[in-house]
């Protein structure tokens, strides 16, 4: 019986989400115009359970680290600073009527959140650049040629060099043109991807 109410479950749940794939695409691509107000609420239930996911999401990290302060386990103090600045953040935020727009809110974005994620950021750059540089001269085909064409673009994009207007109107398009399809496509790849990993979660079938 529990089989039977989760084998119901999931096809509810995916005929829902196939009922609303439906719509959006029609929507979106023009050929049901009418379709704009509902649409609209899917996309306005999505921020809420966006929004939903966000709030449990905080709670399971400050049940979690709030645990592991309490056993006193390894790289506690991370925890602690952690949900030190969350609580900071979080009073900040609902105790000023502007919220999110409050000056304290905008210096821990200014001050720590953007250094942050600049830094990390930074730091996913050069990790990738040297996995790129060692995957590519091992025996790979043309390897030497990509590697150049991607340092050739990186160099470019910094300001310590100017390039001759060709070479920066060619490079331009490379990155217009290209590169922007490459990157949808793949994007367009992983969604494609996702939809079916969740139909074959839906219809029980986790197997690889």
């Amino acid at each position: 019986m529990p089989a039977h109410r989760f084998s119901f479950t999931n096809t509810l749940a995916m005929l829902v989400a196939a009922i609303c794939f439906v719509i959006i695409v029609l929507e979106r691509a023009g050929l049901a115009p009418a379709l704009r107000p509902v649409t609209t609420m899917l996309y306005q239930w999505t921020v809420l359970l966006g929004a939903f996911a966000l709030l449990l999401g905080i709670v399971n990290v400050a049940i979690t680290h709030g645990r592991r302060i309490y056993a006193g386990q390894r790289e506690w103090v991370g925890s602690l600073a952690l949900l030190t600045t969350l609580a900071a953040v979080l009073l900040a935020g609902l105790l000023d009527a502007r919220g999110a727009s409050s000056r304290v809110v905008e210096w821990f974005f200014d001050a720590l959140i953007a250094p942050g994620q600049a830094t990390i950021s930074a730091l996913l750059l050069f990790f990738t650049a040297t996995a790129a540089f060692r995957y590519l001269r091992i025996g790979q085909p043309a390897g030497a040629w990509m590697l150049a064409g991607a340092l050739a673009v990186f160099m470019a994009q910094l300001p310590l060099f100017t390039l001759p207007s060709p070479l920066q109107g060619a490079l331009f398009w490379l990155m217009e043109q290209p590169f922007t399809a490459t990157f949808r496509g793949a994007l367009l790849g992983s969604a494609l991807a996702l939809i079916i990993v969740g139909v074959r979660f839906l219809l029980g079938r986790t197997e690889v």
